[in-house]
């Protein structure tokens, strides 16, 4: 705990702090004021925990002396102390919330009971403070992983307007590190040079970091903030960058963006960061509509979407588009010609709808997911890597996991790695650490976070409850 004392008679500083230090280890005194003015300026350099601060001062006086240090650092706390009983100077002073109130010559155990006193109160602020920012972390990761997962629900414009009310916009940084050296230095970086609000996450194989910005569109900002973490790291990082979106629905897509340029840049070795390389001016939106649609074999839905898309771009580029998504899910479209006409179209979107409704019912690609999953949970596996294993797009993997599972993916694999989590911790044989890397958590004190979030208690009480001390 750090302790400034300020009196005008060298002695007493003197005899205050060899008080302080030889009744109490916790305690450091980091400065030392002979006058109201010098308080008040030291107050604001050192930032103590607490001031012992004398009333009679030349010049500006103790209690005025508060009054200055309570206008910028609110949570500082004060011992006052005098040679003069004088309830005008304790009244002014508890108006400032001054609450301890020594008179000199003070006994010993007086002065013990009123410091140990302010030291359990910063204390049980600190505690809650810290109590405080941790559901606030917690908060802020959950909400950052419901976007990662799709999870764009009414929930998370609500959780939006709470944590982030200043939010004009949100995009994606998502970096690739060589060495794990290499994370903890972007970490460091981040909190060094991003000039707003962010979370990150380590999720599968990269940091992913949200950003929240206050204006709409800070497409220069990201790169700026890119250039200044590749330039101050030594190597090993490289970053894919997302679209800003004012719509937190939107987010996903930005998050999307940015893997795809990742996974781009890798590719090319040259660059270590960069926006997505071409921003077409069709609407992302509408394209995930009409194969969403294509997906669930809605022909009703599917036709309008298409229709739009036909009036905006040329017809091979559509058709050439439809055909590497299709592809890429496994979708079977090899007997297909290309349309010429409306009716062709028509015809086109029907067969496709068609087939995708065939393929789904030929193959539950939930029970696959869920399969895999249960093999591979102690890996660091995400949702695009299992919705790629099922052959889906991660848009319509989220929603048909949830409609057949009655619960997220990510809810799935949490469930997976505690239930695992549950049985190790109950053959008391390895550490909590060794039971973290067994089921996919990299980080112990995240498993923790995890743990206590879902059973109401820490992986510690578990064992305890089962084991006793």
């Amino acid at each position: 705990m750090n302790v400034m004392i300020a009196d005008d008679e060298m002695l007493e500083r003197k005899a205050m702090k060899k008080f302080l230090e030889e009744n109490f280890d916790n305690i450091k005194v980091i400065g030392e004021a002979s006058n109201g003015r010098e308080a008040i300026e030291l107050a604001e350099q050192l930032q103590p925990d607490f001031i012992v601060m004398d009333i009679k001062m030349p010049g500006i006086n103790g209690v005025e002396a508060i009054k200055q240090i309570r206008k910028k650092q609110t949570n500082i706390k004060f011992i006052m102390v005098s040679a003069y009983d004088s309830f005008a100077y304790a009244k002014e002073a508890m108006k400032e919330g001054v609450k301890e109130y020594i008179l000199k010559p003070a006994r010993k155990e007086e002065t013990l009971q009123a410091i140990v006193r302010v030291c359990e109160e910063i204390n049980n602020e600190k505690a809650a403070s810290d109590q405080q920012k941790e559901s606030l972390y917690l908060a802020k990761e959950n909400f950052l992983l419901k976007i990662l997962q799709y999870d764009v629900s009414g929930e998370l414009l609500k959780q939006q307007k709470q944590l982030y009310p200043e939010m004009k916009s949100g995009f994606f940084f998502v970096a690739d590190i060589e060495e794990s050296q290499d994370g903890i230095r972007l970490l460091e970086l981040l909190h060094q040079h991003s000039p707003f609000p962010y979370t990150t996450v380590h999720y599968g194989n990269h940091y992913v970091t949200l950003f929240i910005y206050p204006k709409e569109q800070p497409k220069l900002d990201a790169l700026v903030l890119a250039k200044k973490i590749i330039a101050a790291s030594s190597s090993g990082i490289t970053i894919g960058i997302g679209y800003p979106y004012s719509n937190v629905r939107q987010l996903p897509k930005s998050y999307q963006e940015a893997l795809q340029t990742l996974r781009a840049l890798k590719k090319d070795n040259r660059t270590l960061y960069s926006l997505p390389f071409v921003k077409k001016e069709e609407s992302l939106e509408e394209y995930e509509e009409l194969f969403i649609y294509l997906y669930q074999g809605s022909f009703p839905s599917a036709w309008p979407m298409a229709e739009l898309l036909l009036s905006k771009m040329e017809q091979p580029e559509l058709y050439i588009r439809i055909r590497e998504r299709l592809v890429r899910e496994a979708l079977p479209i090899d007997d297909l010609s290309i349309p010429q006409t409306q009716t062709e179209w028509k015809e086109f979107i029907q067969t496709l709808c068609l087939k995708a409704l065939d393929y789904h019912h030929s193959k539950n690609p939930i029970e696959k997911a869920k399969k895999y999953i249960d093999l591979h949970y102690r890996e660091p596996i995400t949702l695009e890597q299992v919705a790629e294993h099922v052959k889906l797009s991660p848009t319509y993997f989220t929603k048909l996991f949830r409609e057949s599972a009655q619960m997220t993916f990510i809810d799935y694999l949490t469930e997976t790695r505690l239930a695992q989590a549950k049985q190790l911790l109950s053959e008391n044989t390895y550490s909590l650490k060794e039971i973290s890397y067994m089921i996919g958590y990299k980080d112990p004190n995240y498993f923790s976070r995890v743990f206590k979030r879902n059973y109401q208690m820490s992986p510690k009480q578990f064992k305890k409850q089962r084991f006793g001390d």
